[in-house]
């Protein structure tokens, strides 16, 4: 197969299965995106205002007035919401009093989405919720598209983390979708965020990892810099997920690295960072280092009370517990997770955690508790409720699983119709090729034919000169004398004479020296000939300049390849040498002149000349015979 095929088939398979079709982001591309986020962080002077430099606000916050001191307000909030919250609620009641008195509505829509948000953090997801429905009624992808994207996913959020995931899936979905069709980069951000943080929640970690990271596409392009250290937390905690516990903790240490250039993350990513890093080290054996980590984590959650966090950390230092073999305090951690997940509706911890207390209380012989938990459990999935809440996880349940078949159906006729669409892409792609590659291949083939029948004329041509050298070798002398005496007929009346006695007395010694082939000799040169034929250089250097036409490296080089061509077409073992070691038997010093001047002779390499010629050869071998040449009577 020559490199042309190979070179198309290879373009096919590509075209064919180009990993971007299948919509995932390569995990290299990690790489990539947190190079795009140091690069982004080193030019942070040039964008204070966007990396939400305390300072610069303040000082425009003194000096703004009417809708620009709120938006400065505004920005105050979302710089201190993970620092301190008393300062963040500050800054933002002060922003809903102004836009207020100012009749801002989108200042005060952006203030209450803020207070919803706020609630969302602390794990009061019922306020929450009833915040983002009443704004949800004000605005829309038209008229307040950014305000309209923040409650889409805060909504998504909620029902992500109360275990509503056909809710939370959908309403993902229905933002994304108008994302694509208004094109807005501040939607497309938001919607990959919520879409996101719904795989994350049911374990889909590959495609949590992907859409993660279409989100901070339009996180650095955009500047949005206040999602910095959550998505590299979130990143984090993803590979680590997909079994690369070491790529987990070189992105936390490149968190640390990007805090000592940026302000503190805050203690509400702190706390999630000291969780995640504690399921890394738990995963590959440190657990010293992953009960140091959960141990911090629970302080700032329960010191801040961070009711969205503390369940989820809770079931982290049972599950050390647990793998240290300590099963009493991993029941009673299981337990409080529990207690904890059903204070603020988490029900898939619920769900999860009763199980495993089922099992649990069943491998330490008590019967009865494990018993209880796994009716808990049963209750959840599948028997007749006996009160309000086993009655709403039912429902949500049956509703998320009703919504993922349906949903995956609509995803699997998306797809198709994709799949149609490309593969009738890849056919016009295909058939474009096919043209392309015929149409090479027959240019190729072509002009190949083309050289392979001026190589055969080359070899040809010099059969014929070996035949001729070998017939004509007994009237050389004659020859010489009559060239000598043509030549001198030809020489330019401006070009210097020399005496032709002289000359001929040079031409003479000079072609008894070709016969013996001096030119072979590698320290042949200029000044070593004409002191062979006891002449000075000057004058061999006319004679070869009038009678040979040419300089004397010029001659040295045609006289070794016209030496070299009959050599190559009578000693097979010869033309099958090294090519090094033809050059140096031809005098030359190195392979590179050898090259430069049968190139020149010939118009083609060596080795390619000697390829062919034994091509030529095989094929000679398996046709009929050439006529042989007949050679006329010269003189």
């Amino acid at each position: 197969m020559d490199n042309l095929t190979k070179t198309t088939l290879l373009i096919i398979l590509l075209l064919v299965f180009n990993p971007l079709s299948a919509k995932e982001i390569p995990v290299d591309s990690v790489d990539s995106y947190l190079n795009a986020l140091h690069s982004l962080v080193k030019n942070k002077d040039n964008f204070k205002e966007d990396f939400l430099d305390i300072e610069f606000l303040l000082h425009k916050n003194e000096h703004a007035k009417g809708k620009e001191k709120v938006l400065t307000l505004l920005s105050l909030y979302t710089a201190y919401i993970y620092e301190s919250a008393e300062m963040a609620n500050n800054y933002n009641n002060q922003a809903m009093a102004l836009s207020e008195k100012l009749a801002y509505n989108e200042g005060v829509l952006k203030a209450k989405y803020n207070r919803a948000y706020f609630l969302f953090v602390l794990g009061d997801f019922g306020e929450s919720m009833k915040m983002v429905l009443e704004i949800q009624k004000l605005v829309g992808a038209t008229t307040y598209p950014e305000i309209y994207a923040d409650i889409s996913t805060l909504r998504s959020y909620i029902y992500s983390e109360r275990g509503e995931y056909d809710r939370a899936l959908e309403t993902g979905l229905r933002l994304l979708d108008s994302a694509e069709k208004s094109k807005n980069d501040y939607l497309l951000m938001k919607a990959n965020s919520a879409i996101s943080h719904y795989y994350l929640r049911i374990e889909n970690y590959s495609k949590s990892l992907n859409y993660c990271l279409k989100g901070l596409h339009y996180i650095l392009k955009l500047k949005k810099t206040q999602y910095i250290y959550p998505k590299i937390d979130e990143i984090a905690r993803m590979t680590a997920k997909l079994n690369d516990p070491k790529g987990a903790l070189k992105i936390y240490a490149f968190f640390l690295e990007i805090e000592k250039k940026l302000p503190p993350a805050g203690s509400y990513i702190l706390a999630s960072v000291h969780s995640n890093m504690a399921n890394i080290y738990m995963s590959i054996g440190e657990n010293e280092k992953a009960l140091t980590h959960i141990s911090k984590a629970l302080e700032i959650n329960f010191e801040n009370n961070y009711l969205f966090r503390i369940p989820r950390a809770l079931t982290v230092q049972a599950e050390l517990y647990l793998q240290t073999n300590d099963t009493i305090q991993a029941i009673s951690n299981y337990e409080k997770s529990i207690e904890a997940a059903e204070n603020i509706d988490a029900f898939d911890v619920v769900k999860r955690n009763s199980y495993v207390l089922g099992q649990l209380y069943e491998k330490t012989n008590q019967p009865s508790k494990s018993d209880d938990y796994k009716s808990l459990y049963k209750a959840i999935n599948d028997s007749l409720f006996t009160n309000e809440k086993e009655q709403k996880i039912i429902i949500l349940e049956t509703k998320r699983k009703i919504k993922e078949v349906l949903q995956n159906k609509k995803i699997l006729e998306l797809e198709n119709k994709a799949q149609k669409a490309q593969f009738r892409g890849i056919i016009i792609v295909l058939i474009l090729l096919f043209i392309i590659s015929t149409i090479s291949i027959y240019s190729y083939l072509k002009v190949r034919k083309k050289n392979r029948l001026l190589l055969l004329r080359t070899i040809d041509l010099a059969e014929i000169q070996l035949r001729m050298s070998e017939k004509i070798s007994g009237f050389q002398n004659m020859e010489t004398q009559w060239s000598v005496e043509r030549k001198s007929a030809d020489i330019p009346k401006t070009q210097p004479r020399i005496d032709n006695d002289i000359k001929n007395i040079i031409l003479t010694k000079l072609v008894k020296l070709e016969k013996e082939n001096f030119f072979l000799d590698p320290n042949c040169n200029l000044h070593q000939l004409s002191e062979q034929l006891k002449t000075n250089p000057k004058y061999l250097s006319q004679v070869i300049n009038q009678e040979k036409k040419s300089n004397f490296n010029n001659y040295i080089n045609e006289l070794r390849i016209n030496y070299l061509l009959p050599k190559l077409l009578k000693d097979i073992e010869f033309r099958n040498s090294k090519l090094s070691y033809i050059a140096f038997s031809l005098g030359y010093n190195n392979l590179n002149t050898f090259n430069a001047a049968f190139k020149k002779r010939l118009g083609i390499l060596p080795s390619n000349f000697i390829n062919e010629l034994n091509n030529a050869f095989e094929i000679k071998s398996k046709s009929p015979a050439h006529p042989s040449y007949k050679l006329k009577k010269i003189g």
